[in-house]
């Protein structure tokens, strides 16, 4: 790390009354800039925090809302009682107005202290039927809305939109646009191979905070990351494209313990991304994220992550009576590219990620110190490394969670 940049803690996937998440964007807000965060982002389903939303406190009117239970609305009158809160009398019920961001956010935001950036989570949708299939694909520092594309005969065709949809917003408003596919395992939306084909596609969910996002896969769908793994050496090894790099999010939806519907496992600060970068402001942050150097964590803490031409390293920041275990992790060239389609019990082919040889993302080379180093043999596509630590998560996504931290792979 050099003088002129330093690590800044993000959440780049949240949801709040806006959507379907169950809170204030104000209250949650504050939440994360309490918990030392450094930035966050929103992504509301296919729109945008501006123009007029109200809510009613009816509980029948959404019955997993929390709006008029366990003293949301009581909370968040308090927090902001200096004429703040608008109301107004709805046909059944009162009425509260949601902010706009560009109405709150300079009550949060701070100079090298907090950020909030503009989010947006894209339905994408392809396939045959009246609702098809869908991609969820999350857009950082929107200018405008991007309207969900039209449906599209296949997945990556319906990525692919999603992605020049991104990209033509950041050049018509001149400003970097972060574009990432969302929990690739949640509905088993997307394989392997349908993230490798899609070059432009740069970002990707390696670990989300939601139990239902099977991030360990089944019988059936492999695990997420293995999923990256298949990826990055399709997209390196075969088309030629450039890596693809793994984000850490929360997608928290509730923001307190024992949601009726939602339970604990919605709840924020679980995962997050950790970035290098010169300044915070959104184009730095993001300008970071685009070189890759950042990682992903559950709850182990990186001093440094670097690398030179004859390898990578990391530091981690240990905690007293904790064990850490590395490894590094790649695909060497000249792997094995056989294939298997994966097939149920009535020999029928399922679509999911194929079934590839175990020179895909194997293991290169493990180490328990918190220094621990890899040398380059000079044959590798690419090599990234996990952190795990011997500690539980304290709100683990699945049965016998560690913390953990996820480095980018690296290109030597």
């Amino acid at each position: 790390m050099t003088e002129s940049t330093r690590w800044y803690k993000g959440n780049l996937h949240m949801h709040s009354f806006w959507s379907d998440g169950k809170g204030f964007p104000e209250i949650i807000a504050c939440w994360f800039k309490d918990q030392g965060y450094h930035f966050i982002a929103f992504t509301e389903h296919d729109r945008l925090q501006e123009g007029h939303c109200w809510i009613s406190t009816d509980p029948r009117a959404d019955p997993g809302s929390t709006i008029a239970r366990d003293g949301l609305l009581q909370e968040y009158v308090q927090a902001l009682d200096d004429g703040w809160v608008q109301r107004r009398a709805g046909k059944e019920a009162e009425e509260i107005r949601l902010r706009p961001l560009a109405e709150y956010r300079q009550r949060f935001e701070q100079p090298e202290r907090f950020l909030i950036m503009t989010g947006e989570e894209i339905s994408a949708r392809w396939g045959e039927g009246p609702f098809g299939q869908v991609h969820w694909i999350n857009a950082c520092n929107l200018e405008t809305a991007i309207a969900p594309p039209p449906t599209q005969p296949s997945s990556t065709k319906a990525i692919r939109a999603t992605v020049e949809a991104g990209e033509a917003t950041a050049r018509h408003s001149k400003r970097p646009v972060l574009i990432s596919l969302n929990h690739p395992n949640f509905e088993w939306n997307a394989t392997a191979e349908d993230i490798a084909a899609v070059k432009d596609l740069r970002f990707m969910e390696i670990h989300t905070a939601l139990n239902t996002c099977n991030n360990l896969g089944d019988d059936l769908h492999c695990g997420v990351e293995r999923i990256w793994d298949v990826a990055l050496t399709l997209r390196l090894g075969e088309l030629h494209g450039p890596p693809i790099y793994g984000l850490v999010t929360d997608d928290c939806h509730a923001y307190r313990p024992g949601h009726p519907v939602l339970g604990d496992w919605a709840l924020p600060g679980r995962a997050w991304v950790m970035v290098r970068a010169a300044a915070l402001d959104a184009s730095s942050i993001i300008s970071g994220m685009d070189g890759g150097d950042f990682y992903g964590s559950s709850g182990v803490t990186l001093v440094d992550v670097g690398r030179d031409s004859n390898g990578m390293g990391l530091e981690i920041e240990p905690e007293r009576g904790r064990r850490y275990r590395t490894r590094f992790i790649g695909t060497r060239r000249g792997y094995d590219p056989r294939r298997d389609p994966v097939v149920d019990d009535d020999g029928g082919e399922i679509r999911t990620t194929a079934r590839y040889s175990d020179d895909i993302g194997r293991v290169l080379a493990e180490r328990n110190d918190l220094v621990p180093t890899y040398a380059f043999r000079g044959d590798e596509l690419y090599v990234r490394a996990v952190v795990t630590s011997d500690v539980d998560h304290p709100n683990p996504s699945y049965p016998g969670q560690k913390t953990q931290a996820w480095t980018q792979p690296v290109v030597p």
